[in-house]
């Protein structure tokens, strides 16, 4: 690939499009994420779960017992209310969540069930085996600054979503 980041993937850009680093790496940011979310679901297809639905769980499953509130399931998968509502309406009709009461009345909480437990565990050994066939044209070393730099990026969006939000 040259130098400016430019292949056969990015030809049909205007030039000076694509000789903006900025726009050439979000650019790349999009497009990898338009082969990989596929890649993902199609992984996940024998388990019945989208991408969604997969990380979902992944949150809940972090969270522990005491699960999260909608709101922070809405945070920490940056998707609307209505968004997490669907998901957790389509989740909890599988057997997979619960919803329950918080402390405060007017939010509700959601877990993981016995279930949910039991389809992350089952799901997880072919999730781990196709992102380390995907991502096996990588060093440690290359994956570990790709994390580090996506994380950074992605915390810095998060601020300025929130921000937007008020």
């Amino acid at each position: 690939m040259p130098e400016s980041g430019r292949d056969e993937d990015s030809g049909h850009l205007p030039e000076d499009l694509g000789a903006s680093i900025d726009a050439m790496l979000v650019f790349n940011i999009v497009r990898t994420h338009s082969y990989v979310s596929p890649y993902i679901d199609q992984t996940l297809k024998t388990s019945r779960l989208t991408g969604a639905q997969f990380n979902t769980l992944i949150a809940l499953d972090a969270a522990g017992e005491q699960g999260l509130l909608m709101g922070e399931i809405g945070d920490r998968l940056v998707v609307t209310r209505s968004n997490v509502t669907g998901l957790i309406d389509r989740l909890e009709n599988q057997g997979l969540v619960e919803r329950c009461e918080a402390d405060d009345r007017r939010a509700t909480r959601v877990r993981l069930t016995a279930e949910g437990h039991r389809a992350l565990d089952e799901v997880l050994p072919a999730y781990r085996g196709a992102v380390e066939e995907l991502t096996g044209c990588l060093t440690a070393a290359e994956k570990a600054v790709l994390v580090r730099l996506l994380t950074k990026l992605r915390r810095e969006l998060r601020r300025r979503w929130k921000e937007t939000k008020g």
